[in-house]
């Protein structure tokens, strides 16, 4: 590396260490930026002066002063750009672009059929943005179900969409013409909440989402642990042995006993109400027709619910004891669609687990019950492209 380089790689660090220090702190003196990146106060005044020439940072007002003159406070211009955020479920899309600070702009949940194809995919995404977006894309975030090469950009596998090896990236690229990060949705979720939900205070702890699939993560030391890819998938843990066919290949993994698809079967074949039996052989494989029946179940026959809730609760607490006695974590996020219906399975679900978990393990887990909703799925992977775009430093490309 020349020295040239070496100079242009340590300014670069300076420049991003200063952004992320802005970023997370939201409003920040100069003086205060100083102490607390160890820079000298000369390099801070000369690289924020550099930012706002940029239209990076923006000063907004003085803070308060104990003699003299007050300091200036510094921003994000949350408004440089947008971002652009997409997860990919089952028989819909949810879409979301926000600013830089992840203030949401618009939003929409929309429709593509039975069939996962990624060009349909594709193209419903690009005439969103062309009717929503009002600003530069700095960048997009795609969350899908399943593994994911993100540094490629290829889904490897999704067995919720029937995906394999798709390049997902680089189509929406190709329309879009912003750079374009893939993640695992349930990874997006769990970095929503370390960033702004019910992770902040925790260092570990794993995820779990109960819903059509079950999706789970780890966090470590306040990081989420990928693995060599694909951590934390629990929901082809095996439950049963020789039990439900799964997506994915095996035989009684936790998703295949307990997702909707299952749940809504175990009615069918359980219900003599002959609404409820009609329904499920209308019933597609998408997640709203899922939720749907379950509703319709509730409201026609609510013993035969109940009674499949009650299983559900025993196999989901089952889960998450396992959980406990390997990981031994300090708390437990729990999300997913199956909220919806969570009266009727969570607290015996985590009772189960507390008191079948070996030793004391159980007692000293906080169960955390998720608070953003919807918009999890897609922050993380927000969150992710802001990382990727303002603060990471490319060190070859500097040597």
């Amino acid at each position: 590396m020349s020295i040239i380089g070496s100079r242009e790689l340590i300014r670069d660090i300076n420049e991003k260490t200063i952004l992320k220090t802005i970023f997370l702190e939201k409003q920040i003196d100069r003086a205060s930026l100083a102490r607390k990146t160890g820079l000298s106060s000369a390099t801070v005044t000369k690289i924020v002066s550099s930012l706002i020439q940029k239209g990076l940072i923006v000063e907004v007002g003085e803070s308060d002063s104990t003699g003299g003159r007050k300091p200036i406070l510094l921003c994000i211009n949350k408004n440089f750009g947008n971002i652009l955020g997409v997860k990919v479920g089952l028989g819909y899309i949810y879409i979301m672009i926000t600013n830089l600070n992840g203030d949401v702009l618009s939003k929409s949940r929309l429709d593509y059929g039975e069939e996962a194809d990624p060009v349909k995919i594709t193209n419903i995404i690009k005439n969103y943005v062309d009717e929503q977006n009002k600003n530069s894309l700095v960048g997009i975030a795609i969350a899908v179900s399943g593994t994911v090469d993100p540094k490629k950009g290829i889904v490897l596998d999704s067995f919720l969409l029937n995906w394999k090896n798709v390049k997902l990236a680089s189509l929406i690229k190709q329309v879009l013409k912003a750079p374009v990060y893939l993640i695992n949705d349930v990874d997006s979720f769990t970095i929503a909440h370390l960033w702004k939900g019910k992770l902040v205070n925790y260092k570990n702890a794993l995820v779990i989402t109960l819903g059509t699939g079950i999706g789970g993560s780890i966090v470590i030391n306040s990081e989420l642990y990928t693995g060599n890819g694909g951590a934390g998938e629990f929901g082809h843990m095996t439950l049963i042995d020789k039990g439900n066919k799964c997506t994915c290949g095996s035989q009684g993994c936790l998703e295949s006993e307990a997702g909707f698809d299952a749940l809504a079967t175990k009615i069918y074949e359980n219900t003599k109400n002959i609404v409820l039996k009609e329904a499920y052989r209308d019933y597609k494989n998408l997640e709203t027709s899922q939720i749907d029946f379950l509703k319709l179940a509730l409201k026609e026959d609510e013993k035969i619910f109940k009674k499949v809730f009650d299983e559900y609760s025993y196999i989901i607490g089952i889960a998450i004891k396992n959980l406990i006695n390997i990981y031994a974590p300090e708390c437990i996020l729990i999300g997913g669609e199956a909220l919806e219906f969570s009266e009727y399975f969570l607290e015996k679900s985590i009772k189960f687990a507390k008191t079948a978990s070996f030793g004391n393990l159980g007692e000293r887990v906080t169960f955390e019950i998720d608070n953003l909703g919807t918009d999890a799925w897609i922050l993380g992977g927000i969150y992710k492209v802001v990382q990727e775009e303002m603060f990471y430093v490319d060190i070859q490309k500097n040597g």
